[in-house]
């Protein structure tokens, strides 16, 4: 990454580039060492070239292309950090990143305004810092995963989509098609531990069809495709019965293995594991043999992906409290808060529909509801709480968060439209009271979850702009 131009001789200019080169040499050992010798020495080699910029910074402060390098740095950093597993020194690494980009963003947007003005012809379209913005926070929303945060990765995840949509990225024949498909690799993954398996299985598939339309799987989209994509598309696509489906991914993965860019005794054990749960025993007797062959741990572990219980999305959590409000009412129970037409009308509204729905910004179609909706979830899962169906609640008062920071974000992005100015200050309310129930309800019965969960909702305090109580 060649940032720094050469400038001219001085005792200043002398101290700067040897800063300058001890902060290419630290940060190219450090990518280097990720690969080979692993994080933590990549991390070593990071605050090497963390120092060298500081040293470069007091040689020359006014140096315009330390700003870009120290965020990219910290970029680096933020991925290391979750690496060797300390998530809180990569947020604040990618925290801080993200500010840098910001204000690149921000010089950007003026120079491009006085551009304008001056009647210079200017590029359409979000500025360049903006992607790397979006890049940070994709990041950003990996880590908050690893910590079990649902809003914070969730969030993190839709405002990353948002910046590369904005950018084009999704548009059809888009030159950013394949940062559409990394960026979904990515969100399937995420989506899968903390957020709505459905919209993992889409993030997932729209990812592969992408990848596909480009043409082969080339060794630069193979960490993204098959390191997150196709595994979370196989067990989701196993785990519904669709085993066409799912063994169709499964061969591409193997097609991966055999051209020794992924173990190939994982391949051959989720096949063998997926061949035998669809009755197909024979098939799957010469894929188990193979893969008992590399280590028998790896069928174990394919059993237990494929035997372990999904968290409800909010399709399905919905459809469980109108169910349960349609039998409690032909039992003869009196009519409570909670109307199972509502219900419906709200899961066909926020769970149905054409396009790709990869988060909670793609539920939204009239930004003025959302303030109904939520509203409307936070009921839907104040009754869920009462009826001890804790992880349906989960998903049902996240879901209503994450519209309401969608919501908000919407109406930054749109001053200029007369409909912007939506009401989502009761709305959040009661979205973060209900949420709060339900971590109480978690810490009474001593669920280790609470903790993360009373982390994730002082986040979504500040991210709504609402004091914490």
């Amino acid at each position: 990454m060649k940032i720094f131009r050469r400038r001219k001789a001085s005792q200043d200019r002398d101290r700067s580039e040897q800063a300058i080169q001890e902060y290419r040499t630290a940060y190219e050992r450090g990518l280097a060492a990720e690969q080979s010798q692993g994080p933590a020495q990549a991390l070593a080699e990071f605050a090497r070239a963390q120092h060298a910029l500081d040293r470069l910074d007091a040689a020359s402060p006014d140096l315009p292309e330390v700003p870009q390098a120290r965020a990219g740095l910290l970029y680096a950093m933020g991925r290391a950090s979750t690496d060797v597993g300390d998530v809180t020194g990569a947020v604040a690494a990618l925290d801080q990143a993200e500010e840098l980009y910001q204000r690149m963003e921000s010089e950007q947007l003026a120079t491009r305004k006085e551009g304008e003005q001056r009647g210079d012809r200017q590029e359409t379209g979000p500025v360049p810092a903006v992607l790397l913005t979006a890049d940070v926070r994709l990041r950003r929303a990996r880590a908050y995963a690893e910590w079990d945060r649902p809003f914070s990765a969730l969030s993190d995840l839709d405002m990353s989509i948002g910046g590369y949509m904005r950018a084009g990225a999704f548009t059809p024949l888009s030159d950013r098609s394949g940062d559409a498909a990394r960026i979904l690799a990515v969100g399937a993954g995420i989506q899968l531990r903390v957020g709505d398996h459905e919209l993992a299985l889409e993030c997932g598939q729209e990812s592969l069809a992408r990848y596909q339309e480009m043409g082969r799987i080339g060794p630069e989209a193979i960490p993204y495709a098959i390191g997150f994509a196709a595994p979370v598309v196989s067990m989701l696509e196993a785990a519904r019965g669709q085993w066409d489906a799912a063994l169709a991914v499964d061969g591409v993965i193997l097609e991966a293995a055999e051209l020794g860019q992924v173990g190939s005794s994982g391949a051959h054990a989720r096949i063998g594991v997926h061949l035998r749960e669809a009755g197909r025993d024979a098939e799957a007797a010469g894929h188990l043999a193979m893969a008992g062959r590399g280590s028998h741990d790896r069928i174990a572990e394919m059993e237990r992906e494929f035997g372990s219980v999904l968290a409800p999305s909010l399709r399905e959590a919905l459809l469980e409290a109108e169910r349960t409000e349609s039998t409690r009412l032909a039992g003869g129970g009196r009519a409570g808060a909670l109307d199972p037409l509502e219900i419906q009308t709200l899961r066909l509204s926020l769970c149905s529909g054409d396009g790709a729905r990869f988060s909670a910004t793609g539920r939204m179609k009239v930004v003025n509801a959302v303030p109904r909706q939520v509203t409307s979830l936070a009921r839907v899962g104040h009754q869920l709480i009462a009826s001890d169906r804790i992880p349906a609640a989960l998903r049902v008062l996240w879901e209503a968060l994450l519209l309401c920071d969608a919501a908000r974000r919407w109406t930054t992005l749109n001053t200029s439209d007369s409909t912007a100015t939506v009401p989502l200050r009761e709305a959040e309310e009661n979205a973060l009271a209900g949420a709060a129930v339900l971590v109480d309800t978690l810490e009474q019965a001593g669920d280790p979850m609470s903790d993360a969960l009373t982390a994730d909702l002082r986040n979504a305090r500040e991210r709504l702009g609402l004091s914490a109580h």
